[in-house]
């Protein structure tokens, strides 16, 4: 047996995140569920890939320089991954946390422990719904409001990530996309994601459409979304809201499928994950599975339905809930 490689880097660990069938959830179907377990990379989320690539380009094209300030309005997994990768290339980093209550401010601890300016603003209009769920492209916009104005006052020391609109976070998705087709012997019929900012599903689904020609592409929106979207749409952009979204909707065959699903669907499943199947991922994790199986449960011969488990659970210990 080869010996292990020694990484120099902590990021040389982002990616290349294994792949597991749900044995006891997928018990019984005819078609397989396979998820890629994204919460083992270094931060605990998929969001590291998208960091590192915004970061990365950015120096490439001069827009971040030795000095600058990176910022970032984010309910949480961007903006612990931006915190941990930014602080380790040297940088400082300040995040508008928007996620309301406890859970808003155990999330700022992580990301002060690594070095990070964080400003906490709680959606008060969100606390008390009935429907908990939490739409990120919703709940972010004042922080990006105050990124923005932050950008406009001092240009030539603030980058702003923007990851709701930055070309790189759909890019580095496509690798995600070419590590599920590798893993999969390039045999997808079902992709399913929940939509954030967009990037995950829309840099995934362009790669799938166009290897895998007949592959369904299923995105997911949070039941307490004020904006319901459709495939083929026209949601207008500004300088703080649509960007990806905006362009992935008016795509002409990129998404399939749009649904909805609740709190207590999101949260029952992310219970199942943990412990029917040992895996330890956050509750949007749950909300992709929830729709995985309703695919798997579908007549019609089988097939290889992929999804991803997007962060860990350590970020839903002071409250459970399903966060885009």
């Amino acid at each position: 047996m080869k010996p292990k490689k020694i990484h120099d880097s902590v990021l040389e660990l982002i990616g290349n995140t294994p792949m597991v069938r749900l044995n006891r959830i997928g018990a019984g179907l005819v078609s397989e569920i396979l998820v890629k377990v994204e919460y083992m990379n270094p931060s605990g989320s998929l969001k590291d890939r998208i960091a590192v690539e915004m970061i990365e380009q950015a120096e490439k094209e001069g827009k971040l320089k030795p000095g600058y300030t990176i910022i970032e309005s984010s309910t949480g997994n961007t903006g612990f991954a931006l915190s941990s990768i930014g602080t380790l290339k040297g940088y400082k980093v300040r995040i508008y946390e928007t996620m309301p209550g406890k859970a808003g401010a155990e999330k700022q601890k992580m990301m002060h422990n690594v070095g990070a300016e964080v400003r906490l603003m709680e959606p008060a209009d969100i606390e008390h719904l009935r429907e908990r769920s939490v739409a990120g492209s919703e709940v972010e916009l004042p922080g990006r409001q105050l990124c923005l104005e932050d950008e406009r006052a001092e240009p030539d020391k603030i980058w702003w990530a923007r990851q709701f609109s930055n070309k790189d976070n759909v890019k580095a998705h496509h690798v995600t996309a070419r590590e599920i087709l590798e893993q999969t012997d390039g045999k997808v019929d079902v992709f399913v994601q929940s939509i954030g900012t967009g990037g995950s599903l829309a840099g995934i689904a362009e790669v799938l459409k166009k290897e895998v020609p007949n592959v369904k592409v299923i995105g997911i929106q949070p039941a307490s979304s004020k904006e319901l979207w459709h495939p083929g749409m026209d949601f207008p952009a500004t300088e703080t809201k649509g960007g990806i979204v905006s362009a992935m909707l008016k795509q002409q065959g990129l998404i399939d499928v749009l649904v909805r699903i609740t709190d207590t669907e999101a949260r029952a499943m992310t219970h199942r994950l943990w412990q029917e199947e040992g895996l330890y991922c956050g509750v949007s994790s749950g909300a992709n599975v929830h729709f995985a199986l309703e695919e798997a449960k579908k007549s019609g011969g089988k097939k290889s339905i992929v999804t991803l488990l997007c962060d860990h659970m350590n970020r839903y210990l002071t409250e459970e809930r399903y966060v885009t």
